[in-house]
């Protein structure tokens, strides 16, 4: 048996996950590609059409109503175009969304992929029943989006809860987007190796075997780590008095390290903030761990043909 449904895309920095979804039940079909951002356009969106084809030939899977796209960086909102991702590097004011209509003649909507992780947990998650969420992703490079009353906030460009490019202060490291101390040059995954790297010289370790480290009592490795657990926890904090979200949550790569990045970064929000805020600030994880993105796109494809 067949039934209609939506795909979902979640281009990451890594990994290209794609699903198939029928209403509101988890994907009923997963597949996989490594990560678009690393070609030139035209090669990555024909990679792009491919996927949702071999999703499209799978048995029982019905016709594809629409088509929802989570990607880094700022999206232009007025015509779906990816005006630029750091960890995209040659993907500059592509119009994604006609690129791919074009080709597969399906209604194609694009957000950014941390609105969309937010979303998804709100719609699906540890953000159902909140009025607003503040949703933090912490992976290959630090995302943020804001729900509230079940809409996503994106500001007047598109461009708002870009946490990962807020100045935090550290080592007067410039990052690839031009500004200096951005957050996830030292809270991302990519940006605690490159700090370790900078301490040791070793460019072999993954974040998660720094965290291993940082576990065994490594001196480096503890130090890259309690740093990027403060600047995360002041961030936090100034997005709290910010906001003002009922609910914080937490996912991607990186919420896996609670116990040495996220718990201690939600101890030091606390500490800077007003004692009222403090005794109800809630920062938990995220239910659908790095699912989140993948869920909101399809979410935001659901709701735009229901």
């Amino acid at each position: 048996m067949t039934s209609a449904g939506v795909i979902g895309i979640d281009l990451g920095a890594t990994n290209c996950r794609a699903g198939f979804f029928v209403g509101n039940e988890p994907p009923s079909l997963r597949e996989e590609i490594p990560s678009v951002g690393q070609f030139p356009v035209e090669e990555g969106v024909s990679r792009l059409v491919d996927l949702v084809d071999s999703i499209r030939r799978q048995e029982g899977v019905g016709s594809v109503e629409a088509l929802g796209i989570g990607s880094p960086g700022p999206i232009d909102p007025t015509r779906s175009v990816i005006r630029e991702a750091p960890n995209m590097p040659a993907w500059h004011d592509v119009p994604l969304r006609d690129l791919l209509q074009d080709r597969l003649g399906l209604p194609v909507f694009l957000e950014n992929d941390a609105n969309l992780a937010v979303l998804g947990e709100c719609r699906r998650g540890a953000g159902v029943g909140a009025e607003s969420v503040l949703g933090l992703t912490l992976g290959t490079g630090v995302g943020g989006g804001f729900v509230q009353g079940g809409r996503l906030w994106t500001g007047a460009n598109g461009m708002a809860l870009e946490v990962g490019h807020i100045y935090v202060g550290g080592e007067g490291i410039r990052c690839a987007c031009g500004a200096l101390d951005c957050l996830e040059l030292y809270c991302s995954a990519e940006g605690i190796k490159r700090w370790y790297t900078r301490r040791t010289g070793n460019t072999d370790p993954s974040s998660h075997r720094i965290f291993e480290a940082a576990r065994k009592g490594e001196k480096a490795a503890l130090e890259v780590v309690q740093g990027a657990s403060l600047l995360l926890g002041r961030a936090i904090a100034s997005l709290q008095k910010t906001l003002d979200p009922e609910r914080i949550l937490v996912s991607g790569g990186l919420s896996r390290e609670w116990d040495l990045l996220v718990g201690p970064a939600a101890e030091e929000a606390k500490r800077g903030l007003f004692r009222g805020v403090a005794e109800h600030f809630d920062l938990r994880p995220a239910a659908l761990g790095t699912d989140a993105g993948l869920y909101g796109a399809a979410e935001l494809a659901l709701s735009s043909v229901s």
